[in-house]
């Protein structure tokens, strides 16, 4: 059950509770429920309820003093009344869902409404709407057949399982339905449930008029309020209706009203639904129900006649299993339609005669189907057939439905047996198995071939054997393990009833203890609980593993493991419970036993004694108040008895008792007053003792606390003292009441009246005395309290102020009549004094407001009437006077003090300016430059002089303070002072800081326009310039400029500005910021400039000129070849030549721009393009050469080029070694020389005239030429950069030979700023002096002279940094 709000369960509370008193007013004499959760709790009003509803009389354990286990016991009867009847509409025993006896009786309000709600709903809500012809059908609809799991289970005749709905379900749809067609469709209201939908009160005035039209005027309940209109429809209902009225307008007019609440009042209008005319006419429905069975019941006969014709037809074995299988498919088409009629549409769940013979015919046929398919697979060759029969003995035990009994031990040894059948069928599975798989692979046994869909539907079936056998032997594990569970509890349940009833006699009660003990201690009844429970748990565990499906549902394994852990709880509890009681009941019947045996006795002995004298007599009843207390003892144990024990024993317990009181009562009448003449004598004397002891207490305690007391520590203090013991001794005086009062009680009964109005006196006086004194003591304790600190506060000081003031006058009478012998002595004379002299004038102020506030004290208190303020007033009187004297001289020493008190707060105002100052620029942010120059200059303004003023002044105000403000002092010294150091130790490091944030903004910058540089190149080359121009402005951006280099420059920089910063330094990770924003930018420049250097826009010309020529050569040779074959004599032949030497020579121009543009790309591609090109270019001179080879055919000709070619070669081999003597010159002029050289013997006037010679001269030294240029060019910018910065080290070491003091800081700055940028240019020189293409010696003699310059500049850097 769920937990209740607690809104919720108040409505249900006030509804269930009318609707119970609404029937317990049948009862005789009639009953009410106040309180719902505590009147049931005993069973009798719920057993009266259900008496009420359903006309029974059933068993109920009455009386005034029942126990526990007798409540138990009604509700428990109630519970087993309930869950033996049916309900209306499954038919059904009803279901008690965590509802336990233990829980009823403790009164959970949760478990109470959930137990009203089922009794209602069962007996009001289901009967009544079960009812409704209407809705019958609708009742009954809710059961359903279970079709076979198996595919081949065509044979299974339909069988009812239970409702899948709750219990609720139906009748709260019946109800809203009935509602729904009866009464708010007609009216136009919407009603959809029974909560919101009855909240404006029109739905229950529909009701009302469907039921007594005349009654309710539609037109008006339309425009008035939901509140008005509830209360006129309930009190209209119960008026004219006699519907009891259950809810109040405020329960209903919420925004969620409460389902079950309404659905309870709403039931009771059924009771008044219009009764049918005719109710025995048979319905349309039903006529056309008995048809359809009748139709189905024919149908069912003719398949079952073709069943049989179809058996008896001679035909091969594949013929007869199709048309097996057509006649089952036709059968299976009818199954949801059999299922559906046989449902049952009676109150009994039985079924109509018709129902009964179509489920007969449909078994019939079902059976003759299952015989023929066994004998069709019996048919098949061997060793097919075992197979096919042992698969209709599998799917048998799959298919076999366990008839539950009567006892469930019974239950679960069928449950066991069909288990083991199961599992004996199913160990030969596997062999099987793997005989079907074989052959039907092979599709044949021994060569025989067999029906295709005869085996195919075989290894189907063995397919859901093999997956369904698992969970049908867990299914009948846990089944088997569940019904031995619930025999188990049966039996405990059984055996409890037996010991929850009246008892016997004793020995019959001393039998039923033995019983018990044998059963739950000898039998080892919880020890059985246990195995049996984890034997379900793992059973349960299993079957859900197996079928997940089974988890929830009607028949869930976790929720009937659920409601076995709780049956159980409150099943051991009240079987534990059991044993008290019999334990209770013996040990009564012993007490009662033999306190009547020696009762009995004594009374035989009494009844003679008092015949005897009266001494005698009296003697004999001096214990008359033991056997009094017998007698008590025995009254209490037979009425017990008398409640517990059956009628028969009850009966003889209340003879046997109403004849010993009757015994007891005329004897103790005669001799009562023996019981009491030696009590009054000794009720007197501990009067007397007791009066006497609290009177001295009283006494003494008022004489102390009415005692004078002075205003002084001690005094006051022994005053509470006092009053503590006092307090103490209330306890004691309160014993002594008591007694005296007990005794006094005692001795008013029996004596004298004058005597008992002494007594009656004495004690009230004491006890008003006793009431003040209990009253005072705290109050004065408390106000004590309050006064002891101030007074202890008060004495010390006037003792410390006549201390100080007898110190502070010795010490100026002796200064007056001696010197001090020196500065030091002086000093401590000076400061004692002042001391002492703080040490008065607290001490004077420390007295007065605590005179003060004891005067207050006092005046207001209502207790301290005895305390005497006067010596304390004298005291404070002549302390004020002595201080008078001396504040004169006090006041001048302090005017002289003051002074140095004022110098010394404005050296630490000036000192915490600075500081704070400093402190801010540590602070500060903004431009790292700006900020550098900006703090070097504050910092520079926190010298040594401020401190030491400070510390001066400290000094002199130090010698005269007292000792306590010298320790403030020194406190806020060493604080300015701490601050002072952390300043002085963080500025440094603060401005190494900056100058690492200026050198990264410095790197930003760089690395930001290298960005910008490449984003313009990349839109530049998407836009109208060519990559070859780009290249060029790349290279001089980054080559030329040398950004990159600059950026490694500011970062070695800032390395070594971080060595000077402690690690983890914020420092760092801007240095790491730098560095990775330079590799990223690196990184962009590579892939840009590839990027560019792959573009083939540069080659467009030169392949469009290169293509052009090529065509050229290509077909000026077929032409040439065609003249020459056409051509018949040397005048024609001339003419050819003629004619292509025309030819070649208008192709000049393009050959020589080839190979000139080549040399031109071959700085602005990638070698492997460039490589590419002039192999091409090489082909096509070829081709050219031979063109031109061809026309030459004289001898002549022929011998001037060969002269020529040896010439060409000659003149490449002087270019070679011009070109080695270049890269081996000693200086700039001599390489300048041997270029001009290079120059002349490239001119082309003294080369050979053949044009072809020409161009390949042009071929094979233009780029060498090339080279030679950018060479010299390359050392004449090393050699002018490498003069520049020697003449910057001249001039900077000459004046530093001059010994030069900067004049300030900015200088300084300016100087080493400028060393910096030559620092990089020496690091660009040393990268030019690599790129240089000269001599392995000469390249290592600028590499010398680029790392001399270099480390020139380094040492000059050091000596600035140094300054």
């Amino acid at each position: 059950l769920m937990p209740i709000p607690d809104e919720q369960e108040a409505v249900q509370k006030r509804t269930f509770t009318k609707w119970i008193n609404s029937h317990l007013a049948k009862c005789v004499p009639p009953l009410v429920v106040t309180d719902l959760f505590e009147d049931i709790k005993d069973g009798v009003m719920l057993l009266a309820l259900l008496e009420v509803l359903s006309g029974q009389k059933l068993p109920c354990e009455r009386g005034k003093r029942l126990k526990r286990i007798h409540w138990v016991a009604n509700i428990g009867t109630a519970l087993k009344f309930l869950e033996g009847r049916k309900s209306a509409y499954r038919g059904s025993p009803i279901k008690l869902v965590n509802i336990n006896s233990t829980d009823i009786v403790d009164g959970r309000p949760a478990i109470v409404l959930g137990l009203m709600w089922t009794i209602i709903l069962y007996f009001q809500i289901e009967e009544l709407t079960s009812s409704l012809p209407a809705l019958e059908a609708q009742s009954s609809s809710t059961s359903s057949l279970d079709s076979s799991a198996s595919s081949t289970d065509t044979t299974s005749p339909p069988v009812k399982k239970k409702p899948l709905l709750p219990p609720q379900g139906g009748a709260r749809r019946a109800l809203l339905k009935w509602v729904q067609q009866t009464a708010t469709k007609r009216m136009g209201i919407d009603v959809r449930d029974f909560g919101p939908s009855w909240r404006t009160g029109l739905a229950f005035f529909a009701v009302i008029h469907y039921l007594r039209p005349h009654l309710v005027d539609m037109e008006q309940v339309w425009g008035r309020p939901s509140r008005e209109n509830l209360h006129e429809a309930f009190s209209l209902a119960e008026r004219e209706l006699g519907v009891p009225q259950l809810l109040d307008p405020e329960d209903v007019d919420v925004d969620k009203p409460d389902e079950k609440s309404i659905m309870t009042y709403v039931a009771q209008f059924l009771k008044h639904h219009p009764k049918e005319s005719d109710p025995g006419a048979p319905h349309e429905d039903e006529r056309e129900q008995r048809k359809s069975l009748r139709e189905l019941k024919t149908w069912l006969d003719q398949l079952d006649r073709d069943v049989s014709q179809a058996q008896e037809t001679e035909a091969n074995l594949a013929l007869q299993y199709q048309l097996f299988k057509s006649l089952r498919v036709q059968l299976e088409m009818k199954r949801k339609h059999v299922e559906s009629v046989l449902q049952s549409t009676q109150k009994d769940g039985m079924l109509t005669v018709d129902q009964a013979l179509v489920k007969q015919a449909w078994e019939k046929v079902s059976n003759r189907l299952l015989d023929w398919h066994l004998k069709l697979d019996r048919s098949l060759p061997a060793p097919l057939d075992q197979v096919g029969a042992w698969l209709h003995q599998a799917e048998g035990g799959l298919r076999q439905e366990v008839i539950m009994q009567q006892a469930h031990d019974e239950t679960a040894n069928i449950f066991h047996r069909a288990l083991e059948q199961h599992k004996d069928v199913l160990r030969s599975l596997e062999s099987h198995r793997q005989v079907l798989q074989r052959i039907h692979k092979d599709r044949s046994v021994d060569g025989v071939p067999v029906p295709p869909d005869q085996l195919q539907d075989m290894a189907e079936r063995m397919n859901f054997v093999c997956t369904s056998s698992s969970v049908h032997l867990a299914k009948m594990e846990f089944l088997e393990n569940q019904h031995h569970m619930q025999a188990f509890l049966s039996l405990a349940e059984s055996r409890l009833k037996s010991w929850i009833i009246k008892y016997g006699c004793q020995e019959s009660v001393e039998l039923m203890l033995h019983n018990y003990t044998l059963f739950v201690e000898k039998q080892r009844f919880f020890e059985n609980y246990e195995a049996l429970f984890q034997s379900l748990k793992q059973a349960g565990e299993a079957y859900v593993n197996a079928d997940s499906s089974v988890e929830e549902g009607e028949l869930g394994v976790r929720r009937f493991i659920r409601e076995v852990v709780t049956q159980w709880r409150s099943l051991s509890m009240e079987v534990r419970s059991v044993r008290s009681m019999l334990e209770e009941v013996q040990s009564n019947w012993e007490k009662y036993s033999s306190s009547v045996a020696s009762l009995q006795a004594w009374l035989d002995d009494a009844e003679k004694a008092l015949s005897q004298p009266e001494n005698t007599k009296r003697e004999f009843f001096r214990n008359l108040s033991h056997w009094m207390d017998e007698h008590a003892t025995m009254n209490d144990a037979g009425n017990f008895l008398i409640e517990t024990c059956d009628e028969t024993v009850s009966l003889d317990l209340k003879q046997q008792l109403l004849l010993m009181n009757g015994r007891w009562r005329d004897l103790f009448l005669k001799v009562k007053q023996y019981a009491r003449a030696d009590e009054l004598e000794k009720w007197r004397k501990d009067h007397l003792k007791a009066v006497s002891a609290l009177k001295e207490l009283l006494d003494t305690a008022e004489a102390r606390l009415n005692a004078p007391v002075n205003v002084s520590f001690l005094s006051v203090r022994a005053f509470l003292q006092d009053v503590e013991d006092t307090k103490q001794k209330v306890p004691a005086m309160e014993t002594q009441y008591k007694l005296a009062a007990r005794s006094g009680q005692l001795l008013t009964k029996d004596a004298p009246q004058d005597e008992a109005a002494r007594v009656l006196v004495t004690l009230a006086t004491a006890k008003s005395q006793l009431s003040k004194v209990r009253e005072r003591c705290p109050s004065l304790m408390r106000e004590c309290h309050v006064l002891l600190p101030l007074l202890e506060e008060t004495e010390k000081h006037i003792a410390a102020f006549y201390q100080a003031l007898e110190r502070a006058s010795s010490i100026t009478s002796a200064e007056r009549e001696t010197e001090p012998h020196s500065q030091a002595q002086y000093k401590h004379k000076w400061q004692e004094l002042l001391n002492q002299q703080q040490s008065c004038k607290r001490c004077l102020s420390v007295i007065e407001k605590n005179h003060h506030s004891l005067q207050k004290a006092l005046s207001t208190s209502k207790v301290l009437k005895n305390v005497n303020l006067s010596l304390l007033q004298k005291r404070v009187s002549e302390i004020q006077a002595s201080a008078q004297v001396k504040v004169g001289d006090w006041r001048r020493q302090e005017e002289a003090n003051n002074s140095l008190r004022r110098r010394f707060e404005d050296s630490r105002q000036e000192l915490e300016r600075v500081l704070n100052r400093s402190q801010s620029c540590l602070r500060e942010t903004g431009d790292a430059e700006d900020l550098l120059k900006k703090h070097t200059e504050i910092f520079s303004q926190c010298d040594q002089r401020v401190l030491n003023v400070f510390l001066k002044a400290c000094d002199e105000l130090t010698d005269i303070l007292p000792e306590e403000e010298q320790q403030k002092l020194q406190e806020t010294v060493r604080m300015l002072h701490k601050h002072w150091k952390d300043v002085q130790s963080e500025a440094p490091i603060h401005l190494v800081r900056l100058k690492v944030e200026g050198e990264r903004n410095r790197v930003s910058s760089i690395l930001q326009d290298c960005r910008v540089e490449l984003d313009r190149e990349m839109q530049a080359l998407s836009g109208t310039c060519t990559s070859e121009w780009l290249i060029k402005e790349h290279r001089t951006f980054f080559r030329e400029r040398r950004p990159l280099t600059l950026c490694e420059k500011r970062i070695r920089n800032m390395e070594d500005l971080c060595q000077k910063l402690p690690d983890n330094d914020v420092a760092y990770r801007l240095l790491d910021f730098a560095r990775g924003a330079a590799e990223e930018v690196t990184e962009l420049i590579k892939s840009t400039y590839l990027k560019l250097e792959q573009h083939p826009d540069k080659w467009k010309d030169w392949n469009e000129r290169f293509c052009e020529l090529s065509d050229w050569v290509s077909s000026q040779r077929r032409h040439v070849r065609f003249l020459k074959e056409s051509a018949r004599n040397s005048s024609d032949h001339e003419q050819v030549e003629a004619a292509v030497h025309v030819t070649i020579d208008a192709r000049e121009e393009s050959l020589l721009w080839l190979k000139s543009r080549l040399s031109g790309l071959s700085e602005v591609s990638t070698e492997l393009e460039v490589q590419r090109q002039r192999a091409s270019l090489d082909k096509l001179s070829t081709d050219l050469c031979a063109l031109f080879s061809s026309l030459c055919q004289s001898e002549e000709l022929k011998e001037e080029l060969h002269r020529a070619l040896e010439e060409m070669l000659k003149l490449q081999k002087e270019a070679e070694d011009l070109s080695c003597r270049i890269a081996d010159a000693e200086d700039l002029e001599e390489a300048k020389q041997v270029y001009l050289i290079h120059q002349v013997l490239f001119i082309p006037n003294t080369m050979c005239h053949c044009l072809l010679l020409y161009t390949l001269l042009a071929f094979l030294f233009l780029p060498s030429l090339y080279l030679f240029q950018a060479t010299l060019s390359s050392w004449q910018t090393f050699e002018s950069e490498r003069e520049m910065i020697w003449e910057f080290i001249s001039n900077t070491s000459n004046e530093l030979h001059k010994e030069l003091i900067f004049n300030s800081l900015d200088s300084l700055r300016s100087e080493l700023e400028h060393n910096k940028e030559f620092s990089v240019q020496a690091d660009l020189l040393l990268e030019k002096a690599a790129d240089l293409h000269l001599s392995a010696k000469m390249q290592t003699l600028l590499l010398q002279q680029a790392q001399a310059t270099r480390e020139e500049v380094a040492q000059l850097q050091d000596h600035l940094n140094k300054m």
